[in-house]
């Protein structure tokens, strides 16, 4: 409650205690005055009584006179004065006994004075009528008779006028007791009525010096907000939009450049200041502010400077609203933010320039995966050619293909790892989660790294019977590329002993998670080092790296997917006494399978069986391909199943190719001259749907291998995606995929 309400609610109450008291001494004083003019009317009345009591003896006795000078000297005119004074008797009479009708005592002497009074008065009648004849001795008695009678009624006149003296000694007594107390209430009224101006004039005075405090303090307060507001460089207005005014401070204007103190006028007079760009802009949403459309008034636009130039404003307000919600008062601030728009926009230049360059590295990377990896295909390819006829090779010549088998695994790998760091990095890698078993993920696991522990001559055992027989929903691809790196590095680091994987499952905090500990008996890791053999391009000793090679790169891609996934990557470890690398992934399980349908791990020779099982003299194969190696090593792949094949080195060739040939799969490559592969395989699209021809299944190869190839391949038509450096398994087990296809469809 501010001070204006309780001050008027004070001097109202002390208001209404004045009233009040005034009332109180005002009813007093009337009430006062009031009985005093009753104890008047009440002495006047009884002064008249007394006074008629009075007059009423002297009539008696001036009765008595006139009737004696008529029977003395025979005057008429005492007659008449004796006729006259028995009319004023009467009168008297009555005048009393109007007057003292409310006294039953004095009614009650009346009665009798009036009864004396008639006997009073025929004998003095009787007496003037026969005063000629009557003798001497009669007239005294009837003299002793008429004073007997006179002395009864001035008696009882007596005793009217003595018990009216005493009532007026009486209502004299009421009378000044009643003035006295009217005076008392009078000084009581007057005292009380001062004490409450005096307090009220002290509320007076004390509520004025608090509003002197409070006014100062206001101006204080003032001054400190006027310097607050200087500081802040912000320009105040105060809109009364009832009446079109609007207030703008000083600072309003020395924001814009101008030298100009605070101004009251129209909206319209800084109208012009608005850049002509934005005007409609900032009039419409002032609009659909005040008509109640947006909940908050916060928008940025330009002025002009008195230099010329723009400035960026931001401009916040609050609007005051009457009892029927129309906007009277938007009261708000104007805010120079060029700067900080200038830096924004700058920032804008700065992330387009990143992005930029991280599409330029991306395209480098792209090419670069391309360059490296369409070799790397022929290479590999060979490499595995070559080992497989290594019956006819010589020691000598089967030693240079294991060294080159290994090498261009290890080529493999290291790309594949410089690949996904990038990948993660840019938060660009994808997952292909699905249903696989977690059986098919294990066995291949330990295909390919028991041999490189028996290379070694230490012992592998991987244990997986809790989990086995498990589908499990996820990417197999990565868990069985963490695995390999853990495995990998275990093996790599272990010369003595040997490695142990245990697979199994662990409740945390109600959560079933897969549980993966690949533990060696190697050289071990020191507790200071734990976090370090998980940063990028970092290896807990310098020695290790000369010794045992490597990129540094496993551990942390690894860790980095297990979290991607949900789950994470821990370690324990003693020097000289191994380590425990233990993987923990969601336990994504959607059944059991112990018939599982999932297609078993296919050796070479089987798989070979399987596709010449499917294949018929009419089955051929179109492979679009520009780089010779890759070629080369197809034609073996496709030569060793025994099916047809025929070679386009471009995308044209292969349109030509097929529109005149049946092909049932064709193998495509992506990046080509003259025609790509994408634009081939939508052109192929066309011609299918506009001759109503039945789909040719397309796998699209490509050396990019980076997020989003297999999404841009499918986009194309395309049907599947291998990456390269191709695997001959995963080439056949893809034809013999469309070939199976064909055989049910027939």
């Amino acid at each position: 409650m501010d001070m204006d309400k309780i001050f008027n609610r004070n001097f109202l109450i002390f208001g209404a205690l004045l009233v009040i008291a005034a009332a109180i001494t005002s009813y007093s004083l009337i009430q006062g005055e009031r009985q005093m003019s009753a104890g008047d009317n009440l002495i006047f009345h009884t002064h008249e009584i007394i006074l008629e009591a009075e007059q009423l003896a002297s009539h008696i006795e001036g009765l008595v006179s006139g009737q004696r000078a008529y029977i003395m000297t025979g005057d008429e005119s005492f007659q008449k004065e004796y006729d006259k004074r028995k009319a004023d008797i009467s009168q008297a009479l009555a005048r009393l006994t109007e007057l003292t009708q409310n006294n039953p005592a004095q009614q009650s002497r009346l009665d009798e004075m009036r009864k004396h009074y008639v006997n009073f008065s025929q004998a003095l009648d009787e007496r003037a009528n026969s005063v000629l004849q009557t003798q001497n001795r009669e007239i005294l008695r009837d003299v002793t008779l008429i004073n007997q009678l006179k002395e009864n009624i001035l008696r009882i006149n007596n005793d009217v006028m003595e018990e009216e003296y005493g009532l007026l000694n009486r209502r004299f007594d009421e009378v000044n007791k009643q003035k006295s107390k009217y005076f008392k209430s009078l000084l009581v009224g007057v005292v009380f009525g001062s004490i409450i101006l005096l307090i009220l004039n002290a509320f007076l005075l004390r509520a004025q010096h608090k509003r002197s405090y409070a006014e100062k303090s206001l101006r204080g307060t003032e001054e400190r907000l006027m310097l607050a507001l200087e500081g802040t460089q912000d320009g105040i207005y105060d809109w009364d939009i009832t009446n079109d005014k609007i207030f703008y401070s000083k600072q309003f204007f020395h924001m814009l450049g101008m030298n100009k103190e605070a101004y009251t006028g129209r909206v319209e007079d800084v109208k012009e200041l608005i850049h002509p760009d934005d005007q409609e802009r900032v009039f419409n949403y002032v609009d659909q502010y005040i008509n109640g459309e947006l909940s908050e008034y916060v928008q940025e636009f330009r002025m002009k400077h008195a230099s010329g130039r723009w400035i960026w404003v931001q401009s916040s307000a609050k609007g005051i609203f009457n009892d029927e919600g129309k906007a009277i008062r938007l009261v708000g601030a104007h805010s120079d933010i060029t700067a900080s728009v200038k830096a924004q926009e700058k920032l804008e230049v700065e992330k387009e320039e990143a992005e930029e360059a991280n599409r330029a590295k991306s395209d480098f990377l792209a090419h670069m995966s391309h360059e490296i990896r369409t070799p790397l295909t022929a290479i590999s390819g060979i490499a595995e050619i070559l080992q497989k006829k290594q019956d006819n090779l010589n020691d000598k010549q089967i030693q240079l293909v294991k060294t080159l088998n290994s090498s261009t695994s290890s080529l493999k790998e290291l790309i594949n790892d410089i690949l996904d760091f990038s990948k993660i990095e840019n938060g660009e890698i994808e997952f292909d989660d699905h249903n696989f078993n977690l059986n098919e993920v294990f066995e291949e696991t330990i295909s390919m790294m028991s041999l490189k522990a028996s290379e070694k001559g230490i012992s592998f055992i991987f244990d997986y019977k809790p989990v086995k027989d498990k589908e499990f929903y996820g990417d197999s691809k990565r868990i069985r590329q963490i695995l390999i790196n853990l495995i990998g590095n275990a093996i790599k680091f272990t010369d003595e002993g040997g490695v142990t994987i245990m697979a199994d499952y662990e409740d945390r905090d109600g959560v079933d998670f897969l549980r993966i500990d690949v533990a060696d008996t190697g050289i071990g890791i020191a507790s200071e080092n734990f976090d370090m053999v998980f940063e990028r391009f970092k290896q807990a000793d310098s020695s290790v790296s000369r010794k045992y090679g490597g990129t540094g790169l496993g551990l942390p891609i690894s860790k980095n997917l297990a979290r991607l996934m949900g789950g994470d990557i821990f370690v324990s470890s003693q020097v000289g006494k191994g380590s425990t690398f233990s993987v923990l992934l969601p336990a994504k399980i959607t059944s059991e399978n112990t018939d599982t349908q999932n297609e078993p791990r296919l050796d070479t020779q089987k798989i070979n069986e399987r596709i010449r099982s499917h294949l018929n003299q009419e089955d051929k194969i179109l492979v679009v391909e520009d780089y010779e190696g890759n070629i080369v090593v197809l034609s073996y792949i496709l030569d060793d199943i025994g099916i047809e094949y025929d070679v386009a080195n471009n995308g044209e060739e292969a349109l030509e190719l097929w529109k005149t040939k049946h092909y049932d799969i064709i193998l495509m490559d992506v990046q080509m001259p003259k025609m790509d592969g994408f634009t081939a395989t939508k052109k192929i699209r066309e011609n299918e749907q506009e001759k109503n021809l039945d789909r040719t299944p397309i796998i699209g190869m490509t050396a990019h291998a980076l997020v989003g190839d297999k999404d841009k391949c499918i986009k194309a038509g395309m049907d599947s995606y291998l990456p390269k450096p191709l695997v001959e398994a995963d080439i056949k087990k893809e034809i013999l995929k469309y070939l199976r296809q064909k055989k049910k469809a027939a």
